[in-house]
């Protein structure tokens, strides 16, 4: 019997290429590249940038000399970790984007679980960090170090007292001379707020219909200190409660070293709080709905790729499915629930694309609208389980992309952002991806616990071609691409498909046998393609780079 191989390329909406000391990061319509004293931007097509602003100062760092639209501008960099708006003109209509220049920070990043995680499963030296019942010792320990000032945004948090625990070292924080802010959710009945020092400025979200609750679980340290290796960012899912913190519920933190994150989030906090100072404006904040999409979604962290988003604002579910959309071998979720339509669509159609290593793990919970038996009827057999921990709440919101293919582009999707209509439309949440093999695999670990414990099956990912087969070249390509067969391997009857970043059809073709065939990508955006090979259970995945 002939096989039938299809070829085709799955479209990204971001990619990020580091060649030498530049990076280059594609959003949309825009491709950005970075270097130690400019910003180069290229749109798609004409523009005109009127100007470049500081997202802080408002201090105009480039204007327009002209009316003269371009494709391409280079913006000098006054400072590195520096968030910068910028005002365009593109095809007659007014558009304002947000891009971080590098910091000099470390770019750490760190990742914490509250539970045992499957180190049999970890790449060399890279063990995850399980902290038992310490997750709050650890947060602990880096409010003890914050020196000038502390943002926190928390949905619920407890402490012992006022002087020992989390509200302890935020009060012995405020003592010592550290500015510090707080939000917290205006509907829950978090026993800390009221422990903390009377004359820390606060503020609760707000509780009428049109809102939902402030979800957020997240500290900024020193975003503004003068050595970039001292900011830090602290997110996740993780509550500061006694069962979120010590057990048995399940949860995750990640802490990210990096200056322009720390000021991307200072960002979003301000937009809460409603002004830059120590007080609150009630009258200007904004939560909700009626939040803005104002922050960069793009940074660059010791040279890795995050991406970072902030609901109801910012479009987080559809990040959320370009995850899944990326998936070149496996896709591992952990996360409390799934009601969105959307998402449980995108992980079926993966899987009836050919990419059926999909594993799943939800709480136990029933919500209104769950999606968990229309997926788990889907995909493989034993590969969608519910929590088995007694008494616990499954509280991780991940998904592990590629954790079982390092040639593609192995990422985690974390946050306090679960995967429902409420998060999406009405909640203030925060999310980030991470675009490193390392990090992806520690979340692995922790996934890969659970969902065994839960009786969940893990599929070996489909098998490949014969890796002396095929050949891909030139890559990176500034014009056209080849796929070459040796003859070592049988590939009749072949269907070639490529897909544009958008995800329209651009090429098709019908090959009886493929010897060799070029693919003509001159007039193709530049941008990062996922390019896979399939023909029965057998896929071949390539990274395919046009320039």
């Amino acid at each position: 019997m002939r096989k039938k191989l299809l070829l085709y390329i799955l479209p990204l909406y971001f990619f990020t290429l580091i060649v030498n000391s530049q990076t280059t990061i594609r959003e949309k319509n825009i491709t950005t590249s970075y270097f130690s004293d400019k910003v180069e931007l290229n749109f798609d097509s004409p523009t005109n940038i009127v100007n470049v602003l500081d997202a802080f100062s408002g201090e105009k760092l480039y204007y327009a000399k002209s009316n003269n639209s371009n494709a391409s501008y280079s913006i000098p960099v006054s400072k590195p970790g520096q968030i910068l708006v910028i005002n365009y003109i593109e095809n007659g209509i007014e558009k304002t984007s947000r891009l971080a220049t590098q910091s000099l920070s470390t770019g750490e990043i760190k990742v914490y679980f509250n539970h045992t995680v499957s180190t049999s499963v970890a790449y060399p030296g890279n063990n995850a960090t399980n902290l038992g019942n310490t997750l709050d010792d650890k947060l602990i320990e880096k409010i003890n170090a914050c020196t000038s000032t502390l943002d926190i945004a928390i949905y619920n948090s407890a402490s012992p007292n006022s002087t020992s625990g989390i509200a302890g070292a935020i009060n012995a924080a405020y003592a010592r001379g550290v500015q510090v802010r707080v939000i917290y959710d205006g509907s829950t009945s978090s026993t800390m707020i009221p422990l903390l020092n009377a004359g820390i400025p606060k503020l609760a979200s707000p509780t009428s219909s049109e809102y939902g609750i402030m979800h957020n679980k997240f500290v900024i340290f020193d975003a503004n200190h003068a050595d970039a290796n001292i900011p830090l960012v602290w997110t996740g899912a993780t509550n500061w409660t006694v069962v979120q913190i010590d057990g048995p519920d399940s949860n995750n933190v990640i802490t990210f070293q990096d200056q322009a994150m720390a000021l991307g989030y200072k960002l979003e906090f301000e937009e809460m709080w409603g002004s830059t100072t120590m007080t609150p404006n009630p009258t200007n904040s904004k939560f909700g709905p009626f939040k803005t999409d104002n922050t960069p979604h793009n940074y660059i962290v010791g040279g890795k790729a995050v991406e970072s988003y902030f609901s109801p604002s910012d479009g987080t579910s559809s990040a959320i499915i370009n995850c899944i959309n990326t998936a070149n071998s496996d896709i591992n979720i952990a996360t409390m629930l799934i009601t969105r339509d959307d998402i449980a669509n995108a992980i079926v159609d993966k899987y009836n694309s050919g990419i059926t290593n999909i594993n799943l793990l939800t709480d136990t919970q029933n919500p209104s609208g769950n999606d968990f038996n229309f997926i788990q009827s889907s995909i493989a057999p034993n590969h969608a389980v519910k929590d088995v921990v007694t008494g616990s709440i499954m509280h991780h919101k991940f998904v592990v992309i590629d954790n079982g293919n390092t040639s593609s582009d192995p990422q985690v999707l974390t946050g306090s952002h679960n995967w429902s209509s409420s998060a999406e439309t009405r909640n203030d949440e925060n999310t980030v991806v991470v675009h490193d093999a390392n990090i992806a695999n520690q979340y692995y670990q922790a996934f890969h616990y659970l969902y065994t414990l839960a009786s969940g099956v893990l599929s070996v990912n489909n098998s490949t071609f014969n890796e002396k087969a095929l050949t891909l070249y030139p890559n990176p390509t500034s014009s056209s691409i080849t796929i070459k067969n040796s003859g070592e391997d049988d590939l009749e009857n072949c269907s070639i498909v490529l897909y544009d970043f958008m995800g329209k059809k651009v090429y098709e073709k019908e090959i009886g046998y493929l010897v060799s065939e070029t693919l003509d990508l001159s007039n193709h955006q530049s941008g990062v393609y996922i390019l896979n090979l399939k023909s029965n259970d057998k896929v071949k995945s390539f990274k395919v780079i046009k320039q």
